[in-house]
């Protein structure tokens, strides 16, 4: 009868913790972002996950809910806000950074930041087909190292 008892309690302590635990999202962006990393960066003329609304700059509720920290700078040449990131990728890969820049040149760029510590990331960072020959005039990709991370940069020309 105790063994019959200690199973069943077990049972329910098991299933509880199955409808209760938090679910552990990861936002893939990689359906959102990988035509315009991957083909052309100025596929689209506004940003991906980020409006420009009349109470200022917002980011969607899918990005918001992966956001722990907010950092925005304003230069003479261009604004930006960085977002740093839990629990997203791209391509497999751990975002750490997503940033939207809006130059007063109206050149707009999206940047996606990296950690290639290990060789695992190094080699699937190498797999993916970034676009470096973007066809559209005002249009670019850049990869470069920032600190500890490594950031692809895709940027357009707000003016078409």
């Amino acid at each position: 009868m105790k063994k019959n008892i200690l199973a069943t309690f077990a049972g329910c302590m098991s299933l509880s913790t199955v409808l209760y635990a938090a679910p552990n999202k990861t936002l893939d962006l990689t359906p959102y972002l990988k035509d315009r990393f991957e083909n052309n960066c100025a596929v689209r003329p506004n940003y991906d996950l980020h409006k420009m609304t009349e109470e200022g700059e917002k980011i969607v509720k899918i990005l918001k809910n992966h956001v722990t920290k907010e950092d925005f700078e304003e230069h003479q040449a261009y604004a930006t806000t960085i977002y740093t990131l839990k629990s997203t990728i791209y391509q497999g890969l751990a975002v750490k950074k997503i940033e939207f820049s809006w130059g007063r040149s109206h050149t707009l760029s999206e940047y996606l930041y990296f950690d290639l510590s290990t060789s695992s990331a190094k080699q699937q960072f190498n797999k993916i087909k970034w676009n470096k020959n973007q066809k559209e005039e005002g249009a670019g990709l850049v990869i470069a190292k920032d600190g500890k991370y490594t950031t692809v940069q895709c940027y357009w020309s707000e003016v078409r």
